[in-house]
């Protein structure tokens, strides 16, 4: 039942092997890419942190292009529903055809969908710590 664990497990898993293997944590590369953003996060100015701060959290709780897309085909079908119905009359291949083509499309972009929504969630939450940080030390001095 190992393969339903899901990602977080996964990551874990890599990461532990990396550490028995005595590589360093920070050279797996998922974690390298974050330190990579870290670091050019790390270069800009307190206020231009929070601006963009303020557009990721527009991404991450935005609704998106994917579930606007997805939520109009449905629509689309009522509109023109004389013209499939006419179509699909006596040609269930057609049908068939385009609730598997439908489906597939729906799937995929809802996928990315949560991917981008995810990989905003990770920038906010370094723009969050780092424009934490800064904050403190300028606090500080």
């Amino acid at each position: 039942m190992e393969q339903f664990r899901g990602d977080a497990h996964k990551f874990y898993k890599k990461i532990k092997k990396a550490t028995d293997q005595e590589y360093a944590v920070k050279d797996v590369r998922e974690i390298d890419e974050i330190y990579s953003i870290q670091k050019f996060y790390e270069t800009l100015p307190v206020n231009e942190l929070k601006m963009i701060h303020y557009r990721m959290v527009k991404e991450k709780n935005g609704s998106g292009t994917f579930p606007l897309l997805i939520s109009i085909l449905p629509w689309l079908g009522l509109i023109f529903s004389k013209q499939i119905q006419e179509t699909a009359e006596g040609n269930l291949f057609f049908v068939f055809l385009f609730l598997t083509f439908f489906t597939c499309f729906a799937i995929v972009f809802i996928l990315l969908h949560y991917r981008e929504q995810a990989w905003a969630s990770l920038h906010t939450e370094i723009l969050k710590d780092l424009i934490e940080r800064k904050d403190k030390k300028q606090i500080m001095n």
